[in-house]
């Protein structure tokens, strides 16, 4: 990943309360971080954007129809400029390259994932952010709004954020052994014994490493073990929700006596 020379900068930062009342922060993404991702994006767009033109133009030789040509570049056009955005955040997550390079994605306003449609819209009004020229609309309603919102993220209620370094469940794997507290209630043992082998593990290296992990990472992982919680505790999690339920889980296993 490129440096981002912004990445030490003072920002404003959109704190997220999630519903097991924990609360975590993102710092948001500044006009100069966006600007630059920009800048590797465009090249990126104008060589697809060559692409396409030439393509409407054989297009349009092929049946020796000037219009068709003139009208098939158009639209292919319209398609790369537009859809390079919407589509590449749809997909990923809401980054496109540039956006990767320097450690940014498009995130909902309570840091969920964001939504196909959000994407759409956002790169929908990207037009009207652009006017009159290099996003003049889109920089006074950034700095005018406070949230660090173009008009596009306005209207389709999205945020870009700085995102913090990955974490994979691979690397919960060479947690550090557990230090053995108090003995486990026979209750507690047995919602241990039952969990699924897998998940028993990764809440044995959870807990282990949940010390060195910040709410954010937290978080992340608990999303991604949901559907095994959920199988195991469909119940605890509907109420609770993944985070605290893995929460109380680690808890369980940080008391458990090594075998």
């Amino acid at each position: 990943m490129a440096v981002d020379p912004f990445a030490g900068a003072p920002g404003d930062e959109l704190v997220v309360a999630t519903p097991e009342l924990v609360t975590f922060g993102y710092q948001l993404a500044g006009p100069g971080s966006r600007f630059l991702a920009q800048l590797i994006d465009f090249p990126i767009q104008v060589v697809i954007l060559v692409v396409a033109l030439l393509g409407g133009v054989a297009l349009g030789g092929v049946f020796g129809d000037v219009n068709l040509a003139l009208a098939a570049a158009a639209i292919l056009g319209f398609i790369v400029v537009w859809g390079y955005f919407a589509v590449s955040e749809a997909v990923w997550s809401g980054k496109t390259v540039g956006k990767y390079a320097f450690g940014l994605r498009v995130v909902g306003d309570q840091g969920e994932p964001v939504q196909v449609s959000q994407a759409v819209i956002r790169n929908l009004v990207r037009i009207v952010d652009f006017l009159p020229v290099l996003y003049g609309i889109g920089i006074i309603a950034l700095f005018w709004n406070g949230s660090g919102k173009r008009l596009g993220d306005l209207a389709a209620g999205t945020v870009v954020v700085r995102e913090r370094a990955p974490v994979r469940l691979s690397q919960l794997a060479a947690a550090a052994p557990k230090t053995p507290a108090a003995r486990l209630a026979p209750a507690e043992a047995a919602l241990l014994r039952g969990l699924d082998p897998d998940l028993r593990q990764f809440v044995a290296a959870y807990a282990a490493r949940r010390p060195q992990l910040d709410p954010w990472r937290r978080s992340v992982l608990a999303s991604r073990a949901e559907p095994a919680l959920r199988r195991a505790l469909a119940e605890v999690v509907s109420r609770d929700g993944p985070l605290l339920t893995l929460e109380r889980l680690a808890d369980i296993a940080a008391r458990e006596e090594p075998a």
